[in-house]
């Protein structure tokens, strides 16, 4: 196999990037688009895992076609960004294991399938498989919004109904749960989500039905469960800032008066540009957590 990169040196919206790297995506056996060393700052890097040695006309050529599919006219497409090179043989589940230690948030002891020993006392365990999941609890955004959970929990609140917007590998819904043992909808538009997030259910105890965990692969708001199940006491919604800006009014809409939503995914200068969206729908601004370069906000309904 082979591990074909190729970096941009320019600044993209998180779209454009992922757009550009779907184009091999009939070809490859991965692709993916990440910033690297993972810092908004930094330059984005394209990266494909290919089963045979591919020839870089053949791949400048496909991101050349894709760029003018797309009208990315503010892009060039170099030679001198691309390489190519012999996918090192790993086996990357166990790598994934091995990097993957528990770790803890606040109560919440975190740890995959491979650890074999003991919970420590007074800590509530939370199995995550960083191999299949969408959020193992180690990203910033997903530390703020335990963080927020266990806040709201610290000053009495106890949601009597909640749903997970964009729940991902079920990583909050199934803190929430743990927390309160109230009704949780968890909603995603990719499929796979959902089966993770199934999964991850079962692994913690935690049981698919109405009167627990619920999940369901639909359009976000649109989703007819979401509409449903409403009004929530408390919605969480981790994606990022501009899916969680345009979808305001529905999640508003969907919110139990004196409900709490807790929203993430979105850098520390974009959280002032969040809480307006959602103070323009006539919510409280109630906290702020800012870890690293992302930001998690606390809003209320009044």
């Amino acid at each position: 196999m082979h591990t074909v990169k190729y970096a941009i040196h320019k600044d993209l919206p998180d779209t454009t990037a992922h757009t550009l790297a779907e184009a091999l995506i009939d070809v490859a056996l991965s692709c993916s688009a990440v910033r690297e060393d993972r810092k908004h700052t930094r330059p984005w890097i394209l990266e494909w895992i290919m089963e045979d040695e591919p020839q870089a006309a053949d791949i400048l050529s496909r991101l050349s076609l894709q760029k003018a599919a797309h009208d990315f006219d503010d892009i060039e497409i170099d030679a001198q960004n691309l390489s190519i090179e012999p996918t090192p043989d790993i086996n990357w589940l166990e790598r994934a294991y091995q990097e993957f230690k528990p770790f803890t948030i606040g109560p919440f002891f975190i740890y995959g399938s491979h650890y074999e020993e003991a919970i420590p006392d007074n800590l509530i365990g939370l199995q995550v498989d960083a191999a299949t999941a969408f959020g193992s609890g180690e990203h910033e955004t997903t530390k703020g919004c335990m963080q927020a959970m266990l806040d709201l929990k610290g000053r009495g609140a106890c949601p009597w109904n909640i749903l997970d917007m964009g729940t991902g590998s079920g990583i909050l819904a199934l803190a929430a749960w743990k927390l309160w043992k109230s009704p949780i909808l968890a909603v995603d538009n990719d499929p796979e989500s959902i089966v993770v997030t199934e999964r991850h259910a079962q692994s913690n105890g935690v049981a698919l039905s109405k009167s627990a965990l619920s999940c369901d692969c639909g359009d976000g708001f649109n989703t007819p469960s979401v509409d449903k199940n409403k009004p929530y006491e408390l919605i969480l919604a981790n994606i990022l800032a501009g899916p969680v800006i345009e979808m305001a009014p529905d999640l508003v809409r969907v919110l139990d008066d004196n409900g709490y939503c807790v929203l993430s995914g979105m850098l520390v200068e974009q959280a002032d540009l969040v809480a307006s969206a959602y103070e323009g729908e006539g919510l409280i601004f109630e906290k702020r957590y800012d870890i690293g370069e992302w930001s998690t906000l606390v809003m209320r309904k009044p």
